[in-house]
């Protein structure tokens, strides 16, 4: 009898046991899941948007992987968890390079050239980031993106999301519509007479120094800017320029893109593939990675850094810190 007794006694406690740990299991899930909130899709902002994928209670969820699909398909309900959760469900489920992608932006102009906000485009589906208001997310949008996990994981059936092609099309009429822009300005490409030199010696100088001053006025009154916490953005899009203020008034970077006609460190361009600058220049003081198949040269003299597409083209170029 004693030991009919202690055997299902040990039967009792390996139960009570297992379903301890499944709760607890459960548990961690629940209280992972309520965490997370808009903080939790993170972007690096430097010339472009960037998702970082950094966050702590993103990775522990990815880290757990199918097991939470059930909970993450809920939360795709919930507008400040919506996002979080259709990446997280990408990053499970989608091949290694969406996984690690960059993220698509759109930019939001009132009267053609105040900026107020942009489009963040990732795996079909869009949100926006609007000055004043924050973070937020259309109904249609996370029904696309419960509707699109819903077919693919639990109905098991074909499921497409829309092309960003297709997503940038449909933004920009909408955004025409909300935003309609009457623009009197010429816009003319004058960065022909522009050196690397003098690009390089501005870095450092604030905006009302004479010398900057004189830089950017010979491109023209064509200039967009944007105005952030920290920093803000003057962009001259016709000569392939656009200059990086710090709250001080101090400059910090210039970005240039394949409109630029002036010169470049060592006589590069834009027509150059990665391979072709491998061997023009010296050796990158670092490597970096872009996202994807992108890939980033720094070079520490120059204080120059080359963006690459993932086609092995030049993206942009980036003079400063």
């Amino acid at each position: 009898m004693n030991i009919e007794k202690t055997i299902l006694l040990l039967v009792f406690y390996l139960i009570t046991g297992l379903s301890f740990g499944q709760t607890e299991s459960e548990k961690r899930i629940s209280e992972l899941i309520d965490k997370l909130n808009w903080e939790s899709v993170t972007i690096d902002c430097n010339y472009d948007l960037v998702l970082t994928q950094t966050d702590s209670i993103s990775n522990k969820l990815v880290e757990i992987g199918k097991p939470i699909t059930n909970q993450m398909l809920s939360a795709l309900r919930i507008p400040e968890k919506s996002v979080a959760s259709h990446i997280i469900l990408t990053r499970i489920y989608k091949d290694t390079e969406k996984r690690i992608e960059g993220i698509g932006t759109k930019y939001i102009r009132k009267n053609c050239k105040e900026s107020v906000g942009w489009h963040h485009i990732y795996n079909g589906i869009n949100w926006e980031w609007i000055s004043g208001d924050g973070l937020s997310i259309t109904q249609s949008q996370m029904d696309l993106a419960s509707n699109y996990w819903n077919k693919k994981l639990i109905l098991k059936t074909k499921a497409k999301m829309p092309s960003f092609d297709e997503i940038i099309k449909r933004l920009t009429l909408e955004d025409n519509a909300k935003y309609p822009c009457i623009d009197n300005k010429n816009y003319e490409n004058n960065s022909s007479n522009i050196k690397f030199e003098n690009l390089k010696k501005v870095i450092g100088l604030k905006s009302t120094d004479k010398e900057l001053v004189q830089l950017m006025s010979s491109l023209g009154n064509d200039t967009i800017n944007s105005y952030y916490d920290d920093s803000y953005f003057i962009e001259n899009g016709p000569d392939g320029i656009e200059f990086k203020f710090a709250s001080n008034d101090s400059l910090m970077r210039i970005f240039i893109t394949k409109d630029y006609k002036g010169t470049l460190w060592s006589d590069i361009n834009f027509k150059y593939k990665k391979r072709k600058i491998e061997r023009k220049l010296p050796k990158p003081d670092e490597r970096k990675s872009g996202g994807g198949k992108q890939e980033r040269f720094w070079y520490r003299e120059p204080n120059l850094e080359i963006f690459f597409n993932s086609d092995e083209t030049i993206k942009h170029i980036m003079i400063g810190i």
